[in-house]
């Protein structure tokens, strides 16, 4: 293990990126490494049930704002998938992990599959959680609401779309992203965002091709109104498990939390 890494702690820090300034959060000690990338408009607050549970398994468990989101820095340059997939690896080298077991929701799983298409020498394996990219049709207008939405009574809704329960949505999770999108800079953000292309990588490859590539695991909530579940067989493949959980929405990880820890610590091998 790294001297970086090392250091492991349970608050939040900051680490230099490429000129970009990023929080992130580790926990663990383990010479497996994983780590956690959020999706459109969240935080490494989306890990919050799961992180610790997978550190607890005998890893070290990394969790981080992609930029534009929570507490990292608003630059996303292009705000293409390569841009941000680089900031993945990029956070990689700079914490001197060589080779990582990525985990990935929505749009973060995108980013993850598009590092393992990049340099699959240093992707261990794959955790999707609802992703995005792959074939499934993103509700837009969550999309578009989420990049307009101020204040709570705006926010309040669309976070109720995250989850099957709507009566589940934590507090904390609307006031985090309330104060996330009144910084300067974060509507611009996630507009480049939102406007790139979020199916190829640079390659050519479609992101549902690299699927599989190394042991991929796919885990979706059946209510899921955001990015619906793909249809039953259509991800039956050599090196791809898909779970499809009931009573859960696009925020299975938190819904489901112990099956969802269960699954992803029974995969990673602890």
């Amino acid at each position: 293990m790294t001297d970086t890494l090392a250091g492991a702690g349970r608050d939040p820090q900051f680490v230099d990126v490429a000129g970009r300034r990023l929080r992130h959060r580790l926990l663990g000690d383990g010479e497996e490494v994983v780590v956690m990338v959020h999706g459109f408009g969240g935080s490494l607050e989306t890990w919050s049930d799961n992180q610790a549970a997978l550190a607890a398994g005998g890893r070290t468990v990394a969790a981080i704002d992609l930029p534009g989101h929570g507490e990292s820095s608003v630059d996303v340059g292009s705000g293409s998938l390569d841009e941000l997939a680089s900031v993945v690896s990029g956070y990689m080298d700079v914490m001197g992990i060589r080779r990582a077991h990525l985990v990935g929701h929505s749009v973060g799983a995108a980013l993850c599959l598009a590092l393992a298409d990049r340099d699959p020498s240093r992707v261990r394996s794959l955790t999707l959680v609802g992703p995005a990219g792959i074939g499934q049709k993103i509700n837009a207008d969550f999309v578009r609401g989420l990049i307009m939405a101020r204040s709570r009574e705006e926010v309040e809704p669309l976070m109720r779309l995250l989850y099957a329960d709507p009566a589940g949505v934590p507090d904390e999770l609307v006031q985090q992203v309330v104060a996330c999108k009144q910084r300067p800079g974060v509507v611009e953000a996630l507009t480049k965002i939102a406007s790139s292309r979020y199916a190829g990588t640079p390659s050519g490859r479609q992101l549902r091709d690299v699927v599989g590539t190394v042991p991929t695991l796919m885990i979706w909530g059946v209510a899921d109104g955001v990015i619906p579940p793909p249809a039953p067989g259509e991800f039956v493949r050599k090196g791809v498990l898909l779970r499809v959980l009931p009573r859960s929405g696009h925020m299975v990880q938190a819904e489901a939390a112990d099956e969802v820890n269960r699954l992803i610590g029974d995969f990673l091998g602890g």
